[in-house]
């Protein structure tokens, strides 16, 4: 739990925050004027100080996503490392899950053999330049701690991924860590995928810490086996390239994930209907015309799919009209009240279904990211 006040009309409201719901609490009137002005007000800014760690007060920012009387629901907050304002210029994030992807353990390895000393200053292993609502950005992946910080450094961190910012906003920072989160979603295959840390920097010294849902110091990952061979700089610039063209609640361009899961829900009703709304949102994507076409049945747009990939169905035994009909019918079964199912994990062909979706849904993002068919066929898909 945080404490602390946020400054509103030249006083301050103190509040304690428990899972971003800011609750604001005080006798005093400066309380009915701030309900007043922001009850159910959405995406606003406000400044103050958090008490989280000793009795020195740090300043603070906090995006307030929406309010309820005294009631502040936070998107993300800042908080400051020292007990002033301080600039900051990059956003260094740090995930177990793209430390996996971007190969962290083989590169370390490498890099050792070869001389490398990481107590010294961290290595950059790999640059991606990306672009994110018109504007040009540059990850850097590194290994490494520097000597710089001495006791400041983190040395519990392995990689680590740093983004030069533009407008030093937390509104960037929040565009920023969500873009990354969806990467690793994607390349996990997996929606449940925290960052271990986030953390602000001016010319390279950690300025404050930025903090959100998305954020987990208890999260651990063991993907790494997965990516073994994986060629980074082959995949990971077009895919990032590509989930960075919306970083909101609505997607118009990039590729779905809405139909991801974790192991509790990975098979069940709710997840096989997104499952069905990603592949409809992709064939509409990659085969605009047939998808307008009312002629063009969901058992006909998963026929034409598969076909693009038949390696996905080369060993089964059953037709792919056969396997196109039951998903059809099991989506017509829900949708319209035939068959309520609490779960689909005691059903077979439900479970094929979803995971043969999982791979079609993979390989048809591939493709509409841009990918030949010979990449779309090397790349890890489990």
């Amino acid at each position: 739990m945080v404490k602390g006040f946020v400054s509103f009309n030249g006083g301050k409201i103190p509040f304690v925050i428990d899972n971003y719901r800011m609750e604001l609490f005080t006798d005093e009137p400066i309380l009915s004027d701030f309900c007043k002005e922001y009850n159910f007000k959405d995406n606003y800014i406000l400044l103050g100080q958090c008490f989280d760690i000793g009795s020195h007060g740090r300043n603070a920012t906090f995006f307030v996503e929406n309010s309820v009387g005294s009631t502040c629901f936070l998107r993300c907050y800042i908080v400051n490392m020292f007990g002033k304002d301080e600039e900051y210029d990059a956003i260094g994030l740090q995930s177990p899950f793209l430390d996996d992807v971007f190969r962290y353990r083989y590169n370390y390895i490498d890099l050792v053999r070869r001389g490398i000393n990481f107590s010294l200053e961290p290595k950059e292993v790999y640059r991606i330049p990306f672009s994110m609502q018109e504007r040009q950005y540059e990850l850097s992946f590194s290994i490494g701690y520097d000597n710089r910080l001495g006791l400041l450094e983190d040395y519990d961190k392995k990689g680590e991924i740093i983004v030069p910012l533009h407008t030093q906003t937390i509104q960037e920072c929040s565009d920023i860590s969500i873009v990354l989160n969806r990467l690793a979603m994607f390349m996990t295959s997996h929606v449940e995928v925290p960052f271990k840390r986030i953390t602000l920097y001016h010319n390279g010294f950690k300025v404050g810490w930025f903090y959100c849902p998305l954020v987990s110091e208890k999260t651990v990952s063991g993907n790494d086996g997965f990516f073994y061979e994986f060629d980074v700089m082959k995949y990971i610039p077009k895919i990032l390239n590509n989930i960075a063209l919306d970083s909101g609640n609505k997607i118009t361009k990039s590729i779905p994930l809405g139909h991801l899961s974790d192991f509790e829900s990975m098979f069940s009703p709710q997840r096989f209907m997104e499952q069905i709304m990603s592949f409809e949102y992709l064939f509409d994507k990659l085969e605009h015309t047939k998808a307008q076409d009312r002629r063009f049945s969901l058992k006909e747009e998963l026929i034409y799919a598969f076909n693009i990939f038949p390696e996905l169905l080369s060993k089964n035994k059953k037709s792919v009209d056969d396997i196109c009909e039951g998903i059809k019918e099991t989506r017509r079964t829900i949708t319209h009240g035939y068959a309520y199912y609490y779960d689909f994990k005691t059903d077979p062909n439900a479970k094929y279904y979803i995971l043969l979706l999982d791979k079609l849904i993979k390989k048809m993002s591939l493709k509409y990211i841009g990918f030949t068919d010979d990449d779309i066929s090397k790349y890890p898909i489990w």
